[in-house]
């Protein structure tokens, strides 16, 4: 289920909360040696500026990277083999939900296949159905539905990070665990289904189907190890990248080492022709 090796000739896009930039450089420097992403998105980096330890992983390895966060929370970046263009960050966008946290990136990459805009966003938590972030949980999904119909109408887009939301329930371990509880909620699911519904495809499930239960995030302690997980991880792209989609992959080498983040990365092979 992880790749072991680069993949020349096709289009490698990753997707990885990593729950601290700082704490994950080391991580990331093996999965870029081991898988070679072209394209890396990031969430989560609990930090107002890239951490120099990271920069350097990153310069090493031949990566650009643009960056939005502040302070010990939220975060997101876009990290890539070829130069980053006209990207756009949280603060930047006119609008009041998508600027209010650093939880959006977005930079186009000029490929063989044409310009891609490629996404990296980290939804808010929503903490518990009835408090504040839950609204501003389903108004950040409409918010970036909007921006992503805008995004498709000028070209392709492949769009990563965690969704905070499963959605359906194949994608957590068990509904009985879930019951009254954020992630799997009628509203969050639709404001995903909508998201999607603006013209994505979701990668991982158009390569195995609907119900394979291939979570993406398991808490630590235990639950990796029994499975007791969830997917709210997402790949998606509009549909002629889709077209090319070769496999998905999850990274439990990672996932699987010492002081791991909470979730794998997601990996998405696409040949461009």
């Amino acid at each position: 289920m992880s790749p072991t090796a680069p993949a020349p000739g096709v289009l490698r896009v990753a997707t990885w909360n990593v729950n601290s930039l700082k704490s994950r450089s080391a991580a990331i420097g093996r999965l870029i040696e081991r898988a070679r992403p072209d394209v890396l998105l990031l969430q989560e980096t609990k930090a107002t500026d890239v951490h120099p330890t990271a920069q350097a992983v990153l310069d090493i390895a031949g990566y650009h990277i643009a960056h939005v966060g502040s302070g010990q929370y939220n975060g997101v970046a876009i990290a890539a083999l070829t130069p980053l263009r006209d990207v756009m960050r949280s603060g930047e966008f006119g609008d009041d939900v998508l600027d209010k946290e650093p939880r959006v990136i977005s930079a186009v990459i000029d490929s063989t296949h044409g310009p891609i805009r490629f996404v990296s966003v980290y939804v808010p938590h929503g903490r518990e159905v009835g408090h504040w972030h839950y609204d501003y949980k389903l108004a950040f999904l409409g918010a970036l539905r909007q921006r992503v119909t805008a995004w498709l109408e000028e070209g392709h887009v492949v769009i990563g990070g965690d969704m905070n939301v499963a959605p359906t329930d194949s994608d957590i371990f068990h509904p009985d665990a879930f019951v009254g509880l954020t992630h799997v909620t009628a509203p969050e699911r639709e404001a995903l289904s909508a998201l999607l519904g603006a013209g994505l495809v979701d990668l991982d499930v158009a390569q195995w189907g609907a119900h394979e239960r291939r979570f993406t995030w398991w808490n630590h302690g235990l639950n990796y190890s029994r499975n007791l997980g969830m997917r709210i991880d997402l790949l998606a792209a509009d549909p002629d990248l889709a077209a090319g989609l070769e496999t998905t992959w999850i990274d439990h080498v990672e996932r699987g080492a010492e002081r791991p983040s909470d979730h794998a990365a997601l990996i998405a092979d696409l040949r461009l022709e």
